[in-house]
């Protein structure tokens, strides 16, 4: 009896040895990834059983058409394992014959999160839910255009120009400027289209929008990275010229709206006399130098992600850094600025850890350097909003979340009110908007990391908030006086 069950024992282990053998798993498979700050996106692996086991691509369909070759693939006894080399990224996850997926670990980069992996097609509105982002047919005129940088021919830009559907008034226009980038038209980021639903509000309630894809972003042309403000500003200034080109808009009602840095970008355009811009929109703008601002917002981000630390410790964190900044603010030759901030950072690491820094934390140092030393990062560093300001004649609308942690609202709003009345124009109105974050959602944390777990893009009171200062600035500017 015991030799029978040790014979139909052995059989049925040799069976599911020989079915998961025989498993085959060639063909697409369909995850959702996470990034550090919480971004989803869809990853496709397409697997091909060959004569030596299986080769395979990985492709992310909402960051690129590429598709990347794996360097090893390996299924052995449940286990799917395969390692692309040049973006440092490695799977490792087991088979779920219950569910029919295979569960696991994605690593890129020292970064892990959890990945499953099955035959299901995952589309774009499976990722995230967001009911605000518009969906065709819109019931309003939309044209793909394309503009070059005054800057340099060669730089072309792309953009949507969206227009209401009466062919015969002239429309004022806005036009929309993305926080830091590079950006496309609709500042795409967190699975959200602010600028989408933005250009959406506005259109269908009488105003023509203008946006366009940053400087290496999306369709355009250029390095964004070597762009400084000057250059992005001249870029707005050839979407001007665009603009004013046009016969079915009021050339005298072209208006800007900047988010985050776009809004540092619009106030230098709108600072010259000879651009006759309307109005100007800030929306998470700063107000205040862009060293003063380094340290607020690391004081604010510190204290987000390590609650359990006193006051005295962000400070002691934050003073290690100024001599840094400081550096970037005033150091004019990038080269000399990379070799010294390698320089003070491995003197702060010292400091605060108390050892030299590893290899793989001098990489990710000398990474972090060559970041913040592009002409344009320099430029940003460089950046003192009151000198624009104080030059602005049109009307000014400044709008902050109040939980912002990125440009609080307490310190940029009434920065950038006193900049404008210290030049003499009284048109500004600023606002802290309550409860909302960088984004202009309602969150709670309000963090970085939960923009994409809100399925609201921008609080509804926003846009509606601005389509009526635009509005009404429009009608007094061209009331008779």
């Amino acid at each position: 009896m015991l030799k029978h069950f040790i014979t139909i024992l052995l059989c049925s282990l040799a069976l599911t040895v020989s079915a998961q053998d025989e498993h085959n798993i060639s063909g697409a498979w369909f995850g959702v990834s996470s990034n550090y700050a919480g971004e989803k996106h869809r990853l496709l692996i397409v697997l091909e059983k060959s004569r030596h086991g299986y080769k395979g691509l990985l492709k992310s369909p909402d960051r690129t058409d590429m598709a990347l070759p794996m360097d090893s693939v390996d299924y052995t006894a449940g286990t799917l394992r395969f390692r692309v080399n040049v973006i440092d990224l490695s799977y490792k996850g087991g088979w779920d014959a219950a569910n029919q997926r295979f569960n696991g670990t994605l690593t890129q980069a020292g970064q892990q999160a959890p990945l499953q992996l099955s035959k299901d097609t995952i589309h774009p509105a499976d990722v995230y839910r967001r009911p605000q982002q518009p969906h065709g047919p819109v019931g309003y005129r939309e044209e793909q255009v394309m503009f070059s940088s005054l800057e340099d021919e060669n730089i072309a830009l792309a953009g949507t120009f969206a227009r209401p559907p009466d062919s015969v008034q002239h429309f004022p226009v806005v036009i929309l400027l993305g926080d830091a980038g590079p950006q496309d038209r609709d500042e795409t980021m967190f699975g959200h289209k602010p600028f989408a639903v933005l250009a959406d509000y506005f259109t269908r309630r009488g105003i023509a929008v203008l946006r366009w894809d940053d400087r290496g972003a999306g369709s355009s042309k250029g390095s964004y990275d070597n762009a400084t403000y000057d250059d992005m500003a001249a870029d707005v200034r050839a979407a001007i010229a665009y603009i004013r080109q046009r016969k079915d808009i009021d050339h005298n009602q072209v208006g800007l709206l900047g988010h985050g840095e776009g809004a540092a970008i619009a106030a230098i355009v709108a600072s010259r006399p000879a651009d006759s811009i309307a109005f100007l929109i800030s929306l998470a703008g700063p107000g205040l130098p862009a060293l003063q601002q380094q340290e607020a917002q690391m004081a604010q981000m510190l204290r987000a992600a390590m609650p359990q630390k006193g006051d005295s410790s962000i400070e002691r964190y934050i003073k290690y850094t100024q001599p840094w900044f400081k550096m970037l603010a005033t150091e004019t030759d990038p080269d000399a600025a990379q070799q010294k901030s390698l320089q003070l950072l491995q003197e702060m690491y010292r400091k605060l850890a108390g050892r030299p820094m590893t290899a793989n934390e001098q990489a990710g140092m000398e990474q972090l350097v060559a970041l913040q030393t592009t002409p344009h990062s320099l430029s940003a560093i460089r950046f003192d909003p009151a000198q624009y300001y104080q030059k602005v004649k049109c009307p000014v609308l400044a709008l902050n979340g109040s939980r912002d942690l990125v440009m609080d609202a307490t310190r940029q709003l009434p920065a950038i009110e006193k900049a404008v009345l210290t030049g003499g124009n009284q048109q500004v109105t600023a606002h802290s908007l309550d409860g909302l974050n960088h984004l202009f959602q309602p969150c709670k944390t309000c963090t970085a990391t939960e923009y994409a777990d809100i399925d609201q893009t921008i609080d509804p009171a926003v846009p509606d908030f601005i389509a009526r200062w635009i509005m009404a600035v429009v009608n007094l500017s061209a009331s008779p006086h």
